[in-house]
């Protein structure tokens, strides 16, 4: 019922007006209808999207000029992970006996290996270790020191001092080696 009598009304008023008055409200009326609809919802809806796009581009222009960078950052990763795996198992390591060790196992006869405390920096320690060996085939010598390198634990060669060598192509001399482990107080 109120439908009906609506549409009465609005049939009346509209029959009531005069035919300037009746074109006015069929084209006028529908066209502020779409200038209102234009300004209020389609142009800050486009504003939108463009300001959408426009960041977006942003970002993927950002990503692109960060990507070397971040591929680099995780070949590093793989790089350092095994590193950090060595320093965490040295920490409790017995760095002379593990030494004399190596050298049975690669055959070379050392006489002393001394460790002297060394840098403890950002919860990491650095230990200088001499190893002296008396009368070895150099190859013995690089093999020990080959495979300390490329153990479970993190050694690095400083340097080899050779003091002796005799006729039979045999040496004696000294291997200074840096460990390094995560500090236990780190």
């Amino acid at each position: 019922m109120k439908l009906s009598s609506l549409k009465e009304k609005l049939f009346d008023y509209f029959s009531s007006l005069s035919e300037r008055e009746r074109w006015v409200v069929l084209i006028g009326v529908p066209l502020l209808a779409l200038i209102v609809y234009t300004f209020a919802v389609l142009i800050p809806l486009e504003e939108l999207v463009l300001n959408y796009k426009r960041k977006r581009e942003l970002v993927e222009k950002k990503f692109t000029a960060i990507e070397p960078q971040l591929k680099e950052l995780v070949c590093l990763k793989k790089k350092i992970d095994p590193i950090e795996e060595k320093l965490k198992r040295g920490m409790n390591l017995d760095v002379p006996s593990f030494i004399q060790t190596v050298a049975r196992m690669v055959g070379l006869s050392v006489k002393d290996v001394k460790v002297m405390p060394g840098q403890t920096r950002g919860g990491y320690e650095r230990d200088v270790v001499t190893v002296r060996f008396k009368e070895a085939e150099i190859n013995r010598v690089t093999r020990f020191i080959s495979v300390l390198e490329n153990g479970s634990y993190y050694f690095r060669a400083d340097g080899i001092t050779i003091t002796d060598y005799d006729e039979n192509g045999l040496v004696s001399g000294k291997v200074t080696l840096f460990f390094y482990r995560r500090s236990s107080e780190g």
